[in-house]
């Protein structure tokens, strides 16, 4: 069986994102720790800082792949009436555009950031997808997503050196 199969079926790598799949840095953090191959704060930070990178990275390429002619045109084909909703779906949509208007709102979207990258709630990954449809600045959500992440790789990361000494 290939290395890569075996990383597989561990459960390491999570689905693909945009192309690519990514290492699961939680996993990473825990197997530095355990081996001693570095310091928790530069653990952390490495970590934190590639996963703010791929984070701003992925709501710049939403936000400009908007503005192609081919997404253009497909957002024209979608511009038909919606078809009439169930409950739960009626619910859905309300939570979703709630959602969307308070990461546009400038006292709550990095706060929602930050608590989705620390405590994962609402998941990261959701919540970097809707980003691009609100009016939230790039700047400001790669801090949030940053010292978010920074916060529970920190935190990982010492609770298993502690664990560990």
């Amino acid at each position: 069986m290939a290395t890569a199969d075996r990383v597989r079926r561990l459960g390491w790598i999570r689905r693909p994102v945009l192309g690519h799949t990514d290492f699961n840095s939680e996993i990473y953090i825990v197997a530095s720790q355990v081996g001693g191959f570095t310091d928790e704060i530069t653990t952390a930070v490495g970590c934190a800082v590639g996963q703010a990178i791929g984070k701003v990275g992925i709501v710049l390429a939403l936000r400009r792949g908007s503005r192609s002619r081919t997404v253009q045109r497909l957002r024209e084909r979608r511009e038909r009436p919606r078809k009439p909703a169930g409950r739960v779906q009626t619910r859905l949509r309300a939570w979703s555009d709630r959602l969307l208007e308070l990461l546009g709102d400038h006292r709550w979207g990095i706060p929602i950031v930050f608590l989705s990258a620390c405590l994962a709630i609402p998941p990261l990954y959701p919540v970097t997808l809707a980003v691009p449809a609100t009016r939230m600045s790039v700047i400001p959500f790669g801090v949030a997503v940053f010292l978010g992440r920074m916060v529970l790789f920190l935190a990982i990361a010492f609770g298993v050196s502690a664990l560990i000494d």
